[in-house]
């Protein structure tokens, strides 16, 4: 290892290695509950309990060559769940995968006892300053249903782990690796080949072959297995809730997708039940009964089109409901790579036409070599003139929802743009006016998370 020979007269800065507080020790009558360990625990951004509940049915609406494919699923609505309103969030319990449990097992020889059950409490004598165990841990637990159902590994490691890390490995140049990359000198080294790479847990693991970390280390210094979010895209069906997903096709893996087609697939294999719950979006993004009188603009690519199927639907239902209900016009912009092949919602889209509850929707095709339109962006720039005057009307609320490391923030620099250019005023000006729509709501974003 080059770099290592780099460091090989560097004295390093470390910092002090936290104390140890937690030990596992097998237990003979602990009883390890059957549900999701995490199912008791209290959930980041819930508005209430964890729910047990069901898959009733699904349809794929797109796959094949060049596109991802995305399933629409139908869950039954458990009883006594909060109210909720379109564009509001569930969160589905997640599990890792199967393939990277069964690695970590075997890395730590914990494959022979990974059923057994092990009491997780603090280690005596209690050296640390206001010791608490994880919330998300509960007392009782499996090696197998620790690293299943609470912990994520799939993090990219702070520097403290991986100093931690190196007192876990038996092999020198390995522990030196890790020593380096945890140091104030390796600074840049880190930056280069963790950060910029990417490089979580489990792709260090493969490297270090000697690292066997223990299952109170993990516990100690791994974050908690984030619940995964998932937009409602219905507002009334019959007691069902509707998600709609999309599977990772460049190379990597969703746990919780492939939790879910797994559970989908393969009804021989995996159980239908799901654990869920009502999650809060800070900033707010919902559509409300005081929202009904208002223009509203909704752009929402790919799978960020799933809550403006529940907009929509609370509007037909307040038209059927009172026939005198006014409602503002309604804009909706949306794309795909291919409209015979993955335009998601299309033939409801145009119900809603037909009903007058959506008056206009443009669409842009990225890889349909006849399109007019290749990105959001393209329409954005093409209809400047009414979407701005649309959207500096005082009674126009405008929503953005999609993938939110890129395509967003593209998305609401276009929109600045043509603000500059309609309204002749600095970049740096329309910009501020945007985060100031953002202040007030009538702005509302919403950044999906694919897993």
């Amino acid at each position: 290892m080059d770099f290592i020979e780099q460091f090989k007269n560097t004295t390093l800065s470390l910092p002090k290695l936290p104390v140890h507080y937690i030990e596992t020790i097998r237990s003979e009558n602990g009883q390890v509950i059957a549900d999701h360990l995490q199912c008791n625990a209290k959930q980041p951004f819930g508005t209430g309990p964890v729910f047990k509940t069901g898959i009733l049915s699904y349809k794929v609406l797109a796959e094949g060559e060049g596109v991802k494919t995305v399933y629409e699923v139908s869950i039954k609505e458990p009883p006594n769940m909060p109210d909720y309103f379109p564009g509001d969030v569930i969160g589905i319990l997640a599990q890792n995968l199967a393939a990277d449990v069964n690695f970590v097992l075997d890395r730590m020889h914990l494959t022979e006892i990974a059923e057994c059950v092990f009491e997780v409490k603090l280690a005596k004598p209690v050296k640390k300053k206001n010791p608490e165990l994880p919330p998300y841990v509960p007392k009782f637990i499996t090696p197998r249903r620790l690293l299943t159902e609470c912990l994520d590994f799939r993090i990219i490691p702070r520097k403290m782990t991986l100093q931690v890390l190196a007192s876990y490995t038996s092999d020198p140049c390995e522990k030196r690796l890790l020593e380096i990359l945890a140091s104030k000198e390796g600074a840049s080294f880190y930056n280069e080949f963790v950060l910029k790479n990417e490089m979580n847990f489990m792709h260090l693991l493969k490297i270090l072959s000697s690292c066997r970390p223990s299952l109170a280390m993990l516990i100690e210094h791994f974050p908690r297995l984030q619940a995964r979010p998932y937009s409602i895209a219905n507002y009334d069906r019959g007691n069902q809730i509707r998600i709609v997903f999309a599977m990772l096709n460049d190379g990597r893996t969703g746990i919780t997708t492939t939790m879910l087609e797994n559970k989908l697939l393969y009804a021989a294999r995996y159980d239908k039940y799901i654990y869920m719950y009502l999650r809060q979006v800070k900033p707010v993004f919902q559509y409300r009964e005081e929202d009904l009188e208002k223009n509203i603009i909704m752009i929402g690519p790919g799978t960020g089109i799933s809550p403006y199927m529940g907009f929509l639907e609370f509007r037909k239902r307040a038209k059927q409901f009172n026939k005198k209900t006014k409602l503002g016009s309604a804009l909706l912009l949306t794309g795909c790579r291919h409209r015979d092949r993955n335009y998601l919602m299309q033939d409801e889209i145009q119900q809603y036409i037909q009903l007058g509850v959506l008056d206009k929707v443009y669409e842009a095709f990225s890889r349909d070599a006849d399109s007019r339109y290749k990105f959001v962006q393209d329409i954005i720039e093409d209809k400047k003139e009414e979407f701005v005057k649309l959207l500096l009307e005082d009674n126009t609320k405008l929503y953005l929802c999609g993938e939110g490391r890129t395509m967003l923030p593209r998305i609401q620099d276009t929109i600045s743009t043509c603000l500059s250019k309609i309204k002749g005023m600095p970049k740096v000006e329309s910009d501020a006016l945007i985060g100031e729509y953002r202040k007030t709501g009538k702005y509302l974003y919403y950044s999906m998370i694919r897993y």
